[in-house]
């Protein structure tokens, strides 16, 4: 009977596409295929699509997190979660199978999991495992491959570098230590960016989230300045640009693997600063285009922050409205690139955007498609020291996909619509809610 009523109630109550506990879009219905069927994927999706949408599936989600909350090493000032690790994993892609997507993850090297002290959340950065040449081998490659452009690389510090507690000491600093290494071992045609120095500047300010692993708006222009450094380009000030916060608290990645009491008692907010770029966006998925906003603030209660270019794209094409150099900068990254991306605008008339997580585009084939200038690689402490982040980071340099020049002929087919008819109202598409790492 109760085998019988949960199968009824499967098909009977309304079925979700995302789940706002796991911030993740849910298993859809899988396309069956003579392929699929005969290779047995067809059948595995099913378990993943059957497991996804299990009658009720939100509440059990709701008392096992109440359950979780017992688990790992409590005090009243402290607690710690052995078994949380750092969140940037290497996503699936679309018609992925299921054994691709059961495969997908893998156990971060260096992460002992996640401290809460002090109201905030710390992941605990051990270097015991650094990957400093497989990261730099990498990082050199490009500069191998790619001729004729220059190349910047940096690697983003955790919070735990500049607030964790002093009694911890043996692990602060550790994330500085491994970043030195890897730059000592660039080549000299890649142009290191020394973003931790910068930000160890501005300690004292809003650099990095309490309930989350990315840094702020703020922490991102700090970042940004540091590639000014770099790059010896004047940055834009503060002062020079608009800023806006969004209404409401924000409860980050770590409140969400925790549900710890004390970050939801301190959340978060933000606030971003909109530099000179166009309101409007390009995204590209494979031969898919679709305007999107620079700034997204509608339909992301959920996660705000997706206010960060909509949340993970694998090509984005951002313009700038006062920049007229010409110039294009190429910038790879992860979600720690969302809010840094924009502020290029202030130096390039034209900025790519590129996932390497998501991406099927050949690098090789931008830089020549599009005319870069600059190419820049920006990583968090984690992915930099991961095989499967520095593998992808490395497969993609040279893809057998091509890729088309897009913006450059949208703008001449602008051009001659422009002289042959008045011009339309510009029609804009929201950008559907994607999930963040």
């Amino acid at each position: 009977m109760v085998i019988s009523v949960v199968g009824i109630l499967f098909f009977m109550l309304p079925q979700e596409k995302i789940s706002d506990a796991e911030k993740r879009t849910l298993a859809p219905f899988p396309m069956l295929t003579k392929k699929s069927l005969l290779s047995g994927d067809y059948m595995d999706s099913l378990d993943l699509y059957t497991a996804d949408h299990f009658p009720f599936r939100s509440t059990f989600i709701s008392v096992s997190d109440q359950l979780k909350l017992i688990r790992g090493f409590h005090s009243k000032e402290e607690s710690f979660y052995n078994d949380v690790q750092a969140v940037d994993e290497i996503p699936t892609k679309k018609g992925a199978s299921a054994k691709d997507i059961q495969g997908s993850d893998e156990a971060l090297k260096n992460c002992k999991g996640l401290l809460v002290a002090n109201n905030r959340a710390f992941q605990i950065f051990s270097n015991e495992e650094p990957m400093n040449k497989d990261f730099s081998d990498m990082i050199n490659l490009y500069a191998k491959k790619l001729k004729g452009v220059r190349i910047f690389a940096g690697v983003v510090p955790t919070a735990s570098d500049f607030f964790l507690p002093s009694k911890y000491s043996e692990y602060i600093g550790k994330e500085k230590e491994n970043i030195t290494a890897s730059y000592k071992l660039f080549n000299k045609h890649i142009l290191p960016i020394d973003i931790h120095q910068e930000l160890a500047k501005h300690k004292k300010e809003y650099i990095y989230y309490k309930t989350d692993h990315h840094w702020t708006d703020l922490g991102a222009y700090y970042g940004y300045m540091a590639f000014c450094k770099a790059a010896k380009t004047t940055p834009i000030a503060l002062a020079d640009m608009k800023s806006k916060q969004l209404k409401g608290d924000f409860l980050g990645t770590h409140f969400l693997k925790t549900k710890d009491q004390r970050l939801e008692s301190h959340p978060d907010y933000i606030k971003y600063w909109i530099p000179p770029v166009e309101k409007y966006a390009m995204k590209y998925d494979g031969e898919e285009e679709e305007e999107i906003k620079v700034f997204k603030t509608k339909d992301i209660s959920k996660n705000k922050y997706l206010v960060f270019l909509g949340g993970d794209e694998p090509l984005i094409h951002l313009k700038s409205t006062k920049c007229t150099n010409g110039k294009t900068i190429l910038l790879i990254k992860n979600s720690y690139g969302n809010p840094f991306a924009a502020f290029l605008t202030a130096n390039y008339e034209n900025v790519l955007v590129v996932d390497y997580r998501y991406t099927d585009t050949s690098i090789k084939d931008l830089v020549k498609e599009y005319e870069v200038n600059d190419i820049l690689i920006l990583n968090g402490i984690y992915s930099s020291n991961t095989p499967n982040h520095i593998e992808r980071e490395r497969d993609i340099i040279e893809l057998k996909e091509g890729t088309k020049n897009t913006f450059k002929k949208k703008k001449r087919k602008k051009k001659e619509e422009d002289e042959t008819q008045p011009s339309d109202s510009l029609n804009i598409v929201m950008d559907s809610t994607s999930i963040i790492d």
